[in-house]
């Protein structure tokens, strides 16, 4: 028998949400809506505010305001947490944030809040201790790029996509058709 990992948190890319909307219209995948609120209720599901406010579109607003306990919010632990993330990808020459570009600057955040979810010490992030976070993103590990699957690598954090994530937890989508 296969023993699947469960997680304690994740921590959720802006990518995820966006491509739910579009892959999973809440008017029709309603229980996959609930089901991601259930797991922000239980307080698993989080994504950091500097990530959430490069989510567009009105039901995803809406959504983060009705579950407003998934939204992690600046504080100066997480701060420290952040400042050691991009000194250590700098001891790396590794850049995950593009100064020219407007486009992926909340990917570090999505890193940091899962080593912060895990009560990493903020002075060695590299070393985990009993909690779990997966992180969840759109992209995927690739060797030649610095992307979010390449630096939770490094730090060791499990990641996967959408449709990973779906498979892990077991959803199955049944279809019921109503012909006018």
């Amino acid at each position: 028998m296969v023993h699947k990992v469960v997680y304690d948190y994740y921590s959720v890319d802006a990518g995820i949400l966006m491509r739910m909307k579009d892959m999973l219209p809440h008017d029709v995948f309603q229980p996959a809506w609930d089901e991601i609120s259930r797991l922000a209720l239980e307080g698993k599901w989080k994504i950091f505010d500097v990530v959430a406010s490069e989510v567009h579109g009105d039901f995803i607003q809406k959504w983060l305001a009705d579950n407003s306990s998934a939204v992690v919010k600046f504080n100066p632990t997480i701060n420290s947490y952040i400042n050691k993330l991009m000194q250590e990808l700098q001891k790396r020459n590794m850049t995950l944030v593009d100064p020219e570009s407007l486009k992926n600057n909340g990917d570090p955040f999505v890193i940091m809040l899962a080593l912060y979810l895990e009560g990493r010490d903020p002075d060695n992030l590299l070393v985990k201790n009993n909690k779990t976070c997966c992180v969840l993103t759109r992209e995927e590990l690739k060797s030649n790029k610095v992307n979010i699957p390449s630096v939770c690598e490094i730090f060791h954090i499990p990641h996967m996509t959408l449709h990973e994530f779906m498979k892990h937890h077991g959803w199955e989508i049944n279809l019921t058709v109503h012909n006018p």
